[in-house]
Protein backbone atom coordinates (compact mmCIF):
# COMPACT_ATOMS: atom_id res chain seq x y z
CA UNK A 1 0.00 0.00 0.00
CA UNK A 2 1.28 3.47 -0.89
CA UNK A 3 0.70 6.98 0.47
CA UNK A 4 2.18 10.41 -0.23
CA UNK A 5 4.07 12.49 2.33
CA UNK A 6 4.89 16.17 1.77
CA UNK A 7 7.59 18.30 3.37
CA UNK A 8 5.56 20.94 5.22
CA UNK A 9 8.08 23.69 4.49
CA UNK A 10 8.98 22.67 0.91
CA UNK A 11 5.95 21.34 -0.95
CA UNK A 12 8.02 20.19 -3.91
CA UNK A 13 9.82 17.74 -1.61
CA UNK A 14 7.59 14.66 -1.52
CA UNK A 15 8.06 11.02 -0.60
CA UNK A 16 6.07 7.97 -1.64
CA UNK A 17 6.10 5.45 1.20
CA UNK A 18 4.72 1.97 1.61
CA UNK A 19 2.70 0.85 4.58
CA UNK A 20 1.26 -2.39 5.95
CA UNK A 21 -2.40 -2.16 6.84
CA UNK A 22 -2.24 -4.79 9.57
CA UNK A 23 -5.36 -6.07 11.29
CA UNK A 24 -8.44 -3.85 11.48
CA UNK A 25 -9.20 -2.80 15.07
CA UNK A 26 -12.59 -3.26 16.72
CA UNK A 27 -14.89 -0.28 16.17
CA UNK A 28 -13.16 0.74 12.94
CA UNK A 29 -13.75 0.50 9.21
CA UNK A 30 -11.24 0.08 6.39
CA UNK A 31 -11.95 2.25 3.37
CA UNK A 32 -10.51 2.01 -0.14
CA UNK A 33 -9.94 5.58 -1.35
CA UNK A 34 -10.84 6.96 -4.74
CA UNK A 35 -11.39 8.49 -7.02
CA UNK A 36 -10.16 11.72 -5.43
CA UNK A 37 -9.52 15.16 -6.91
CA UNK A 38 -6.47 17.41 -6.92
CA UNK A 39 -7.06 21.16 -7.33
CA UNK A 40 -5.30 24.42 -6.44
CA UNK A 41 -7.35 24.35 -3.24
CA UNK A 42 -5.08 21.58 -1.99
CA UNK A 43 -2.14 23.97 -2.19
CA UNK A 44 -4.03 26.40 0.07
CA UNK A 45 -4.59 23.55 2.54
CA UNK A 46 -0.84 23.06 2.78
CA UNK A 47 0.04 26.76 3.06
CA UNK A 48 -2.43 27.12 5.96
CA UNK A 49 -1.81 23.61 7.25
CA UNK A 50 -0.46 24.58 10.68
CA UNK A 51 -2.62 27.68 11.07
CA UNK A 52 -5.95 25.90 10.46
CA UNK A 53 -4.98 22.31 11.23
CA UNK A 54 -4.99 20.56 7.87
CA UNK A 55 -1.73 18.77 8.66
CA UNK A 56 -3.47 17.17 11.65
CA UNK A 57 -6.35 15.64 9.69
CA UNK A 58 -4.34 12.52 8.85
CA UNK A 59 -1.73 11.29 11.26
CA UNK A 60 1.63 10.88 9.43
CA UNK A 61 2.79 8.38 12.06
CA UNK A 62 -0.08 5.99 11.24
CA UNK A 63 1.18 2.55 10.12
CA UNK A 64 4.63 3.70 11.33
CA UNK A 65 4.99 5.74 8.13
CA UNK A 66 7.35 8.26 9.68
CA UNK A 67 8.34 9.90 12.92
CA UNK A 68 9.54 12.98 11.05
CA UNK A 69 7.34 15.89 12.11
CA UNK A 70 8.44 17.93 9.11
CA UNK A 71 6.32 15.68 6.90
CA UNK A 72 2.55 15.68 6.52
CA UNK A 73 -0.26 14.06 4.56
CA UNK A 74 -2.07 16.51 2.30
CA UNK A 75 -5.88 16.10 2.42
CA UNK A 76 -7.97 15.71 -0.73
CA UNK A 77 -11.70 15.45 -1.37
CA UNK A 78 -13.04 12.28 -2.92
CA UNK A 79 -14.95 9.04 -2.67
CA UNK A 80 -14.34 5.97 -0.58
CA UNK A 81 -15.85 2.52 -0.29
CA UNK A 82 -15.81 0.33 2.81
CA UNK A 83 -13.77 -2.81 2.20
CA UNK A 84 -13.97 -4.21 5.74
CA UNK A 85 -16.01 -3.19 8.77
CA UNK A 86 -15.79 -3.92 12.48
CA UNK A 87 -18.23 -1.15 13.33
CA UNK A 88 -21.91 -2.06 13.80
CA UNK A 89 -24.15 -0.11 11.44
CA UNK A 90 -21.68 0.32 8.58
CA UNK A 91 -21.41 -2.58 6.18
CA UNK A 92 -18.75 -3.47 3.63
CA UNK A 93 -19.62 -1.87 0.31
CA UNK A 94 -20.93 1.38 1.79
CA UNK A 95 -19.91 4.37 -0.36
CA UNK A 96 -18.97 7.76 1.06
CA UNK A 97 -17.64 11.19 0.21
CA UNK A 98 -15.29 13.34 2.28
CA UNK A 99 -11.70 14.20 3.18
CA UNK A 100 -9.02 11.56 2.53
CA UNK A 101 -5.24 11.32 2.36
CA UNK A 102 -3.51 10.48 -0.90
CA UNK A 103 -3.34 6.78 -0.19
CA UNK A 104 -4.74 3.45 -1.27
CA UNK A 105 -6.72 2.97 1.92
CA UNK A 106 -7.52 4.40 5.32
CA UNK A 107 -8.75 3.02 8.65
CA UNK A 108 -11.44 5.15 10.29
CA UNK A 109 -13.16 5.21 13.68
CA UNK A 110 -16.80 6.17 13.10
CA UNK A 111 -18.91 8.06 15.61
CA UNK A 112 -22.19 9.98 15.50
CA UNK A 113 -23.61 7.64 12.88
CA UNK A 114 -26.80 8.61 11.04
CA UNK A 115 -28.57 7.52 7.87
CA UNK A 116 -26.72 10.26 6.01
CA UNK A 117 -23.17 9.73 7.25
CA UNK A 118 -20.81 9.70 10.21
CA UNK A 119 -17.92 11.50 11.88
CA UNK A 120 -14.42 10.07 12.16
CA UNK A 121 -13.57 10.43 15.86
CA UNK A 122 -9.95 9.29 15.68
CA UNK A 123 -7.98 10.88 18.53
CA UNK A 124 -5.64 12.92 16.33
CA UNK A 125 -8.67 14.67 14.79
CA UNK A 126 -9.96 16.03 18.08
CA UNK A 127 -10.10 19.80 18.02
CA UNK A 128 -10.44 20.04 14.25
CA UNK A 129 -13.43 21.69 12.59
CA UNK A 130 -16.23 19.12 12.26
CA UNK A 131 -16.52 19.67 8.50
CA UNK A 132 -13.20 17.92 7.94
CA UNK A 133 -14.17 14.86 9.96
CA UNK A 134 -17.65 14.36 8.45
CA UNK A 135 -18.41 11.79 5.76
CA UNK A 136 -21.58 11.52 3.68
CA UNK A 137 -23.07 8.25 2.44
CA UNK A 138 -23.50 8.97 -1.25
CA UNK A 139 -26.38 6.52 -1.67
CA UNK A 140 -28.37 8.49 0.92
CA UNK A 141 -28.01 11.82 -0.92
CA UNK A 142 -29.55 12.00 -4.41
CA UNK A 143 -27.46 15.08 -5.28
CA UNK A 144 -24.40 12.82 -5.61
CA UNK A 145 -26.04 11.02 -8.51
CA UNK A 146 -25.65 13.99 -10.90
CA UNK A 147 -22.39 14.26 -12.85
CA UNK A 148 -20.58 11.91 -10.50
CA UNK A 149 -17.11 12.68 -11.90
CA UNK A 150 -17.52 16.44 -11.53
CA UNK A 151 -18.55 16.22 -7.87
CA UNK A 152 -15.15 15.66 -6.20
CA UNK A 153 -13.56 18.36 -8.36
CA UNK A 154 -16.17 21.07 -7.78
CA UNK A 155 -18.34 20.27 -4.76
CA UNK A 156 -16.06 21.43 -1.90
CA UNK A 157 -14.91 24.46 -3.88
CA UNK A 158 -18.43 25.53 -4.78
CA UNK A 159 -19.55 25.40 -1.17
CA UNK A 160 -16.86 28.01 -0.45
CA UNK A 161 -18.03 30.01 -3.48
CA UNK A 162 -21.62 30.00 -2.27
CA UNK A 163 -20.55 31.15 1.18
CA UNK A 164 -18.38 33.99 -0.18
CA UNK A 165 -21.31 35.33 -2.19
CA UNK A 166 -23.56 35.06 0.86
CA UNK A 167 -20.97 36.80 3.06
CA UNK A 168 -20.49 39.71 0.66
CA UNK A 169 -24.22 40.20 0.30
CA UNK A 170 -24.67 40.05 4.08
CA UNK A 171 -22.06 42.82 4.39
CA UNK A 172 -23.73 44.93 1.66
CA UNK A 173 -20.60 44.31 -0.42
CA UNK A 174 -18.71 46.67 1.88
CA UNK A 175 -20.17 49.62 0.02
CA UNK A 176 -18.60 48.58 -3.29
CA UNK A 177 -19.98 49.12 -6.77
CA UNK A 178 -18.32 46.05 -8.29
CA UNK A 179 -16.69 42.77 -7.23
CA UNK A 180 -13.21 41.97 -8.55
CA UNK A 181 -12.16 38.31 -8.46
CA UNK A 182 -8.44 37.51 -8.67
CA UNK A 183 -7.28 34.25 -10.25
CA UNK A 184 -10.60 34.35 -12.09
CA UNK A 185 -10.02 31.03 -13.88
CA UNK A 186 -9.76 29.07 -10.62
CA UNK A 187 -12.68 26.82 -9.90
CA UNK A 188 -13.52 28.58 -6.62
CA UNK A 189 -13.51 31.94 -8.42
CA UNK A 190 -15.71 30.58 -11.20
CA UNK A 191 -18.23 29.32 -8.65
CA UNK A 192 -18.18 32.65 -6.83
CA UNK A 193 -18.67 34.57 -10.08
CA UNK A 194 -21.58 32.28 -10.96
CA UNK A 195 -23.30 32.96 -7.64
CA UNK A 196 -22.66 36.71 -7.84
CA UNK A 197 -23.97 36.84 -11.42
CA UNK A 198 -27.06 34.88 -10.42
CA UNK A 199 -27.68 37.30 -7.53
CA UNK A 200 -27.33 40.25 -9.90
CA UNK A 201 -26.49 42.80 -7.23
CA UNK A 202 -23.22 44.16 -8.69
CA UNK A 203 -21.08 43.80 -11.81
CA UNK A 204 -18.58 40.93 -11.58
CA UNK A 205 -15.06 41.55 -12.88
CA UNK A 206 -12.38 38.90 -13.34
CA UNK A 207 -8.59 39.22 -13.28
CA UNK A 208 -6.62 36.42 -14.90
CA UNK A 209 -3.58 35.60 -17.02
CA UNK A 210 -3.47 36.41 -20.74
CA UNK A 211 -3.47 32.69 -21.52
CA UNK A 212 -6.67 32.05 -19.57
CA UNK A 213 -8.58 35.16 -20.65
CA UNK A 214 -10.52 33.52 -23.50
CA UNK A 215 -11.56 30.62 -21.27
CA UNK A 216 -12.75 32.93 -18.49
CA UNK A 217 -14.75 35.09 -20.89
CA UNK A 218 -16.24 31.97 -22.48
CA UNK A 219 -17.90 30.90 -19.23
CA UNK A 220 -20.00 34.11 -19.32
CA UNK A 221 -19.86 34.30 -15.51
CA UNK A 222 -18.07 37.66 -15.59
CA UNK A 223 -19.24 41.03 -16.88
CA UNK A 224 -15.68 42.07 -17.75
CA UNK A 225 -12.30 40.29 -17.71
CA UNK A 226 -8.87 41.92 -17.38
CA UNK A 227 -5.38 40.44 -17.36
CA UNK A 228 -2.67 41.01 -14.77
CA UNK A 229 -0.80 43.37 -17.10
CA UNK A 230 -3.92 45.49 -17.75
CA UNK A 231 -4.87 46.24 -14.14
CA UNK A 232 -4.43 49.96 -14.78
CA UNK A 233 -7.03 49.77 -17.57
CA UNK A 234 -9.74 49.35 -14.94
CA UNK A 235 -11.64 52.44 -13.89
CA UNK A 236 -10.05 53.46 -10.56
CA UNK A 237 -13.04 55.60 -9.58
CA UNK A 238 -15.36 52.60 -9.07
CA UNK A 239 -15.62 51.42 -5.48
CA UNK A 240 -14.36 47.83 -5.55
CA UNK A 241 -14.38 44.85 -3.23
CA UNK A 242 -11.72 42.23 -4.03
CA UNK A 243 -11.96 38.46 -3.61
CA UNK A 244 -8.44 37.04 -3.80
CA UNK A 245 -7.95 33.37 -4.68
CA UNK A 246 -4.25 33.59 -5.49
CA UNK A 247 -2.39 35.09 -2.54
CA UNK A 248 -0.11 36.96 -4.93
CA UNK A 249 0.59 39.98 -2.77
CA UNK A 250 2.45 41.79 -5.55
CA UNK A 251 -0.80 41.87 -7.53
CA UNK A 252 -2.71 42.99 -4.44
CA UNK A 253 -0.31 45.89 -3.91
CA UNK A 254 -0.75 46.97 -7.56
CA UNK A 255 -4.53 46.90 -7.08
CA UNK A 256 -4.18 48.92 -3.87
CA UNK A 257 -2.13 51.55 -5.68
CA UNK A 258 -4.62 51.68 -8.55
CA UNK A 259 -7.90 51.95 -6.64
CA UNK A 260 -6.55 53.68 -3.51
CA UNK A 261 -9.48 54.80 -1.30
CA UNK A 262 -11.99 53.17 -3.68
CA UNK A 263 -10.81 49.73 -2.62
CA UNK A 264 -13.32 48.93 0.13
CA UNK A 265 -12.37 45.42 1.30
CA UNK A 266 -10.09 42.48 0.42
CA UNK A 267 -11.51 39.02 1.07
CA UNK A 268 -8.60 36.57 1.07
CA UNK A 269 -9.66 33.04 0.17
CA UNK A 270 -6.90 31.06 -1.54
CA UNK A 271 -3.12 30.97 -1.77
CA UNK A 272 -2.64 29.14 -5.06
CA UNK A 273 0.32 31.44 -5.87
CA UNK A 274 2.04 30.12 -2.76
CA UNK A 275 5.57 31.03 -3.81
CA UNK A 276 4.59 34.68 -4.31
CA UNK A 277 2.65 34.89 -1.05
CA UNK A 278 5.87 34.86 0.96
CA UNK A 279 7.31 37.80 -1.00
CA UNK A 280 4.72 40.36 0.03
CA UNK A 281 5.76 44.01 -0.25
CA UNK A 282 4.68 46.23 2.66
CA UNK A 283 0.97 46.98 2.84
CA UNK A 284 0.34 50.41 1.36
CA UNK A 285 -3.31 51.16 2.17
CA UNK A 286 -5.66 50.97 5.11
CA UNK A 287 -8.10 48.76 3.21
CA UNK A 288 -9.70 46.20 5.57
CA UNK A 289 -8.40 42.70 4.81
CA UNK A 290 -9.39 39.35 6.28
CA UNK A 291 -8.96 35.65 5.50
CA UNK A 292 -12.27 33.93 4.71
CA UNK A 293 -12.73 30.62 6.53
CA UNK A 294 -15.66 28.83 4.90
CA UNK A 295 -16.36 26.30 7.71
CA UNK A 296 -17.06 29.09 10.20
CA UNK A 297 -19.41 30.80 7.75
CA UNK A 298 -21.15 27.49 7.09
CA UNK A 299 -21.58 26.92 10.83
CA UNK A 300 -23.13 30.37 11.18
CA UNK A 301 -25.56 29.83 8.32
CA UNK A 302 -26.55 26.37 9.51
CA UNK A 303 -27.39 28.05 12.81
CA UNK A 304 -29.42 30.69 10.98
CA UNK A 305 -31.19 28.46 8.46
CA UNK A 306 -31.00 24.98 9.98
CA UNK A 307 -29.26 22.06 8.29
CA UNK A 308 -32.14 21.47 5.85
CA UNK A 309 -32.39 25.16 4.99
CA UNK A 310 -28.66 25.40 4.38
CA UNK A 311 -28.76 22.37 2.06
CA UNK A 312 -31.72 23.80 0.17
CA UNK A 313 -30.16 27.23 -0.32
CA UNK A 314 -26.85 25.72 -1.38
CA UNK A 315 -28.58 23.32 -3.75
CA UNK A 316 -30.43 26.15 -5.48
CA UNK A 317 -27.09 27.42 -6.77
CA UNK A 318 -25.07 24.19 -6.80
CA UNK A 319 -27.17 22.04 -9.10
CA UNK A 320 -27.39 24.54 -12.00
CA UNK A 321 -23.69 25.36 -11.62
CA UNK A 322 -22.87 21.65 -11.74
CA UNK A 323 -25.00 21.32 -14.85
CA UNK A 324 -23.16 24.23 -16.50
CA UNK A 325 -19.75 22.68 -15.74
CA UNK A 326 -20.23 19.91 -18.26
CA UNK A 327 -19.87 22.58 -20.96
CA UNK A 328 -16.58 24.11 -19.75
CA UNK A 329 -14.85 21.45 -17.64
CA UNK A 330 -13.42 18.12 -18.78
CA UNK A 331 -12.57 15.55 -16.12
CA UNK A 332 -9.62 13.29 -16.79
CA UNK A 333 -9.08 10.08 -14.81
CA UNK A 334 -5.80 8.37 -14.05
CA UNK A 335 -4.48 5.56 -11.89
CA UNK A 336 -1.26 5.24 -9.95
CA UNK A 337 1.05 7.43 -7.93
CA UNK A 338 3.07 8.51 -10.96
CA UNK A 339 -0.01 10.23 -12.43
CA UNK A 340 -0.74 11.89 -9.08
CA UNK A 341 2.80 13.25 -8.83
CA UNK A 342 2.71 14.62 -12.38
CA UNK A 343 -0.50 16.55 -11.68
CA UNK A 344 0.73 17.63 -8.25
CA UNK A 345 3.87 19.15 -9.79
CA UNK A 346 1.74 21.03 -12.35
CA UNK A 347 -0.43 22.43 -9.55
CA UNK A 348 2.58 23.69 -7.61
CA UNK A 349 3.94 25.38 -10.72
CA UNK A 350 0.59 26.93 -11.69
CA UNK A 351 0.43 24.87 -14.89
CA UNK A 352 -2.89 23.08 -14.40
CA UNK A 353 -5.39 24.07 -17.09
CA UNK A 354 -8.60 25.79 -15.90
CA UNK A 355 -10.78 23.75 -18.26
CA UNK A 356 -9.73 20.42 -16.79
CA UNK A 357 -10.31 18.51 -13.58
CA UNK A 358 -8.42 15.44 -12.46
CA UNK A 359 -9.51 12.33 -10.60
CA UNK A 360 -7.12 9.70 -9.28
CA UNK A 361 -7.06 6.27 -7.72
CA UNK A 362 -3.99 4.37 -6.53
Amino acid sequence: MQTLLVNKTDFADVAVVNYDEGDLADGQIRVDIGPFALTANNVTYMVTGDQIGYWSVFNPTAYDLTQDKTQGRMPVWGYGIVRESRFPGIEAGAKMYGFFPIAKSMDMQPGRLSAHGFTDIAEHRSGLHGLYSSYSFTDADPSYGAHVDLQPVLRPLFTTSFLIDDFLDDESFFGAEQVLLLSASSKTALGTAYCLKARGALPVVGLTSEGNKDFVEGTEFYDRVFTYDTITDMNPDIKTVVVDMSGNMGVIRTIEDHFEENLTYICRVGISHWQEAAKAPPKRTATPTAFFFAPDRAKQRIGDWGQAGFAENLGTRWMPFLESAKDWLTVEKAEGMEAVLENYKALLNGQSGPDKGYLFTL
